[in-house]
């Protein structure tokens, strides 16, 4: 009560004609709000403080434990026949795995007017090995769609963690989703991109 008293004369001093009920009903809601803010602005500080602290000691964290494939890759891909035979000279390709199983890529053997990127999810198998699938749409050179591309890759990461080696089925799908045959297979080769 003290202190809306205090708070009323303020307001008094400020506007002499305010009307004293006025006055009261103003100190009694918004002098208990304004204690609210200024408590919470208050505690801002150390909030903010904690959480720094926290996402510092996260980010040395982060540093130290082993990712696995998450990262970006430079990629070689070797399109093969059924007796591994390269039917195409190699091309490059960037993958991004991204934590919590999405992924990305972007292969350079098809001109970008012809290729959209590919997304995709991945998933840890075991220990150094993973699986990883993708979709990118198709256009036809007069840049109507064409259809899709699906790529399953097994991946089998080095010990040290900067290059990976993979086999991938491709399977061309028309535009109502049906299969061109016949389902193609590519290895690959990849180092972290640095």
């Amino acid at each position: 009560m003290k202190y809306e008293t205090i708070f009323s004369r303020q307001l008094t001093k400020f506007n002499p004609v305010f009307e004293r009920s006025l006055r009261t009903v103003v100190a009694r809601r918004i002098f208990p709000l304004s204690l609210l803010t200024l408590a919470a602005l208050t505690g801002l500080p150390l909030r903010a403080q904690e959480s720094s602290v926290n996402a510092d000691s996260q980010t040395q964290l982060s540093t130290f434990t082993d990712h696995g494939l998450e990262g970006v890759w430079d990629v070689t891909v070797t399109i093969r026949d059924a007796n591994g035979n390269p039917l195409l000279p190699p091309f490059h390709a960037m993958n991004m795995y991204i934590r919590g199983g999405q992924f990305e890529e972007f292969g350079a053997r098809t001109p970008p007017s012809q290729r959209g990127p590919g997304m995709g999810v991945w998933q840890r198998e075991g220990s150094g090995s993973y699986r990883a699938e993708l979709e990118f749409f198709r256009f036809n050179a007069d840049g109507t769609f064409a259809g899709t591309q699906k790529v399953t890759r097994t991946i089998a990461l080095s010990a040290g963690k900067d290059s990976f080696t993979s086999s991938a089925q491709i399977q061309i799908l028309d535009i109502n989703g049906q299969l061109i045959p016949p389902i193609g297979y590519a290895t690959e080769t990849a180092t972290r991109f640095q």
